[in-house]
């Protein structure tokens, strides 16, 4: 979606997850994701997984860097 910026390559520096409260793999899950910022060739990343009840399980984060080719 974004090729009007043209074309970019990226590499993950460093990523976590937190893990809340037990998690139940073989159950119906949602994945929210955002990204905050991106400047300076460096992006955020940010999520939370939540079980369909709507309980947060997870914290995700994941920064990275871009670069123009």
């Amino acid at each position: 979606p974004h090729r009007e910026h043209g074309n970019f390559k990226g590499a993950t520096l460093d990523h976590a997850i937190w893990f809340h409260r037990p998690l139940q793999f073989d159950d119906w899950h949602s994945y929210d994701m955002h990204s905050p910022t991106i400047a300076g060739g460096r992006g955020l990343s940010q999520g939370a997984i939540h079980h369909h009840d709507g309980t947060l399980v997870a914290t995700t984060v994941q920064q990275g860097t871009f670069r123009p080719i």
